[in-house]
């Protein structure tokens, strides 16, 4: 009779089990089923974001292309650039040089001039202020004559 009894709760031991390992399964496969949902929703999702990954690439290696020819276009821009301020660093060197000859020649010429004793201005430069003294003296009686003449 032990037997029978322990036969009988094992078969119940059994039943319970099963029943308990089909809920398990259940929840499994439901797990599994919601996994697969999710997953096809994940690759869907991975598509349209390769494809506007991809469509980013595509235009950003357009702009770069874009960006290089501009920027090779503006290289020959600064070398016109450079090569006018070279230019014209030339001709204001040039135009240095000749000014500082000139100004010079000028100056030897001047001093020259004044040193010697034949010159124009060493045989004026005596007479200036004798020239101003005068100058001042006819302006004094003509003032003077017209205040007289206003007088009358």
């Amino acid at each position: 009779m032990i037997w029978q009894i322990s036969v009988a709760l094992i078969a119940i031991a059994f039943v319970v089990l099963v029943v308990f390992l089909v809920k398990t399964l259940r929840s499994v496969t439901e797990l599994v089923a919601q996994t697969n949902q999710t997953i096809q929703q994940v690759q869907q999702q991975l598509t349209v974001v390769s494809q506007e990954a991809n469509e980013l690439i595509r235009h950003t290696n357009e702009v770069s292309v874009d960006v290089r020819n501009k920027l090779q276009a503006l290289d020959k821009t600064f070398y016109t650039i450079k090569n006018v301020g070279d230019v014209v660093n030339e001709i204001s060197t040039s135009v240095r040089q000749t000014s500082a000859t000139v100004t010079s020649s000028m100056r030897n010429k001047v001093e020259k001039e004044l040193n010697s004793p034949k010159s124009i201005v060493n045989r004026i430069a005596p007479l200036v202020p004798v020239a101003l003294d005068m100058w001042k003296r006819i302006k004094q009686v003509r003032s003077t004559e017209n205040k007289n003449v206003a007088v009358k």
